[in-house]
């Protein structure tokens, strides 16, 4: 028997199993923005970013933005993903650290826009900004930087020749979504290692009989 191709067809199956298979989770929810404070203009000159924690395990699978903007105005804006452990808030003259990963999206009306991404960062902190080069599209804003099901751990403002600073006033709408490694399957695979390793000492310490 092909141990390798056991153990992997094992696992296959177990991931279609349901109740094993994980749906997609918002790991950063800021919620829909109110309509009270003015909505802050997206330029090239005028951008913001939320930051959020990924776990061991995460691909985040879409990303989510609350805008507003003229009808069919087909404006496009940029998701880019930054490490927070690099110098992202750039309140000195500091160069920013390039992007993890990014993605141009094109706005389809008020409300909330999105696109599908994959993208595996490493386990750790993580700022989502939005950007744009357009000049009609507005981000309805809050008055509170704690709203949503899962608040961003914090907000930061770009309005300062791509020097982005901490924003401690008014939050935006921005939303991720991740799929996690089902736990299940780490259990299983765990399992079927442990039963693989107990067959092969059990087949070398017979050896071949002796007739």
């Amino acid at each position: 028997m092909n141990i390798k191709l056991t153990l992997a067809a094992a696992m296959a199956t177990a991931a279609l199993v349901p109740g094993v298979a994980s749906a997609d989770t918002l790991i950063l929810d800021t919620g829909t923005p109110s309509s009270g404070p003015p909505p802050a203009l997206l330029t090239s000159s005028s951008s913001y970013a939320a930051e959020f924690n990924v776990t061991a395990g995460e691909t985040i699978t879409e990303l989510s933005a609350y805008l507003n903007g003229p009808t069919g105005s087909n404006d496009t804006f940029n998701f880019e993903l930054y490490s927070a452990g690099g110098p992202f808030l750039t309140a000195t003259n500091a160069t920013r650290e390039p992007a993890t990963d990014g993605v141009q999206a094109t706005f389809s009306g008020n409300g909330w826009n999105s696109i599908a991404v994959d993208w595996t960062p490493a386990p750790g902190t993580y700022w989502l900004a939005l950007q744009t080069t357009a000049s009609g599209l507005t981000l309805p804003v809050e008055s509170s930087t704690s709203t949503g099901t899962a608040p961003a751990t914090a907000f930061a403002f770009d309005g300062t020749n791509n020097k982005y600073l901490a924003e401690t006033t008014t939050g935006v709408g921005m939303q991720v979504s991740a799929v996690p490694l089902p736990g299940a399957v780490w259990l299983l695979g765990s399992g079927l290692i442990g039963f693989v390793s107990m067959a092969r000492r059990r087949s070398t310490q017979s050896g071949p009989s002796i007739a």
